[in-house]
């Protein structure tokens, strides 16, 4: 059969991003694989393709003052966004990530969150719950004793508002992060309040995901090792963390040297001067 009879064609002629081929090939490939394997096809034409080189973009993100900038300015802001914005640069969670996560989630014991779902929106659909992105997002992720006290503050605002609205309380599945009335907040909600207080605060233009890129570039500044960020952050590889993160690493690595500077009183070589005299007797 034709290909018109199961698909509506629309001429585009703008070349596509390498990132965009990339997916479109993976989909792809798995359509032809799954064909070799029924014996439609003896082989995947995919597998043949040269695909164009990802140049991966330098992350957004805010060094160490400004971290410790935005962190202060927060202070004046509402318990509720506070929480969500601090929490995030303290985890480095995916947005969707974060705003699934449930009070389940949280061993205080053992200072670890369980990364178990996501909570995203399309226009078509609302507002609906998902699996993590790849079967590595599904992940525990140890944080600090501050991302702990930070989630017990604002465990007493949340239950303060549950307990003056009664039966008008929202939530129905224990979400750690929601709207004043327990109602899931919509994603795009978190990215415009951030976006607003960024530009009132005159902090460099970041981003939501730019919280990600802050708490991964700090942890390969001080020296954490990279399976270990990639782990933290939920990447199936660590040649993706690797990536994206390479201007950080190499500053890392220029500053690692420094490490073995210690030893100079012991080991830098005695070098004799000479007199002006004889250096202009030795030309």
């Amino acid at each position: 059969m034709k290909a018109d009879a199961f698909f509506t064609f629309h001429k585009n002629m703008a070349p596509l991003e390498a990132g965009t081929i990339h997916v479109y090939h993976r989909v792809l490939s798995s359509v032809l694989t799954k064909a070799v394997k029924l014996g439609y096809i003896s082989n995947n034409p995919a597998s043949r393709v040269d695909l164009p080189s990802i140049a991966y973009r330098k992350a957004a993100y805010l060094d160490e003052p400004d971290a410790r900038r935005l962190l202060q300015l927060l202070w004046d802001e509402p318990i509720k966004w506070r929480a969500i914005v601090t929490f995030d640069l303290l985890s480095g969670l995916r947005r969707g990530e974060l705003l699934g996560l449930c009070w389940q989630d949280v061993d205080f014991d053992n200072k670890i969150i369980t990364v178990s779902q996501t909570s995203n929106y399309l226009p078509r659909k609302g507002l609906y719950t998902d699996t993590p992105k790849t079967s590595s997002s599904s992940r525990p992720v140890r944080i600090s004793q501050s991302a702990l006290l930070l989630l017990l503050e604002y465990r007493q605002w949340q239950d303060a508002q549950k307990d003056s609205l009664g039966d008008a309380w929202e939530d129905k599945d224990g979400r750690i992060f929601t709207s004043d009335t327990g109602a899931p907040i919509f994603p795009d909600s978190v990215t415009k309040w951030f976006g607003s207080f960024v530009k009132r605060s005159g902090l460099p233009k970041v981003s939501v995901h730019s919280l990600r890129h802050t708490y991964a570039s700090l942890m390969i500044a001080d020296g954490a090792p990279l399976v270990v960020v990639s782990h933290q952050l939920g990447h199936a590889q660590t040649s993706t963390t690797a990536n994206i993160y390479a201007h950080v690493i190499a500053s890392a690595e220029a500053k690692s040297t420094q490490t073995f500077d210690r030893f100079t009183d012991i080991i830098e070589p005695k070098v004799q001067k000479r007199s002006p005299t004889k250096l202009a007797e030795i030309r």
